[in-house]
């Protein structure tokens, strides 16, 4: 396993580099392909990974925190209530506080690429469970919408 520190980190876009310890190039790092919480990816959070070579570049995969990011327990962060948006989020660390406790991670595994028709499949139940008076039309729209951006992203294969 390789170390470093996450250098860069877009949580919308949910990508990012990591900056080797041994100084060699950045490596590229999907929130993907972190085992365990990936609202804990900022800068400064020290990492452990393999990496592959691809055509465009190194790529982080089997990421793990190892611990918090510099300045974190000086500014009282690590151990704070999480927030997102200003809510306290019970049990989960957030990407807004950029903490870690370096203990325990949650049970989340991998993100598989999926089949288009999975995606779909999966995004629909998601609308029905989530919001149940959505219109057929307005879930065949959303689906479409959210199929596009897989579609751009590579989280789809077909």
């Amino acid at each position: 396993m390789l170390t470093g520190k996450v250098v860069r980190f877009d949580e919308v876009r949910g990508y990012g580099f990591i900056a080797p310890d041994d100084g060699s190039d950045d490596v590229f790092v999907h929130a993907n392909m972190l085992d365990g919480d990936k609202w804990v990816l900022a800068p400064g959070v020290p990492v452990e990974y393999d990496a592959v070579e691809t055509d465009r570049g190194p790529k982080a995969v089997l990421v793990r925190v190892i611990g918090v990011a510099a300045g974190a327990e000086r500014h009282g962060t690590a151990g704070a209530a999480p927030t997102r948006g200003g809510v306290a989020v019970a049990g989960g660390r957030s990407r807004d506080s950029a903490q870690t406790t370096g203990g325990a991670e949650d049970e989340e595994g991998l993100c598989d690429v999926l089949s288009e028709r999975s995606f779909c499949t999966e995004t629909t139940e998601a609308l029905v469970t989530s919001v149940p008076d959505l219109t057929g039309a307005q879930i065949v729209a959303v689906r479409a919408r959210m199929l596009d951006l897989a579609r751009r992203h590579g989280w789809v294969e077909g």
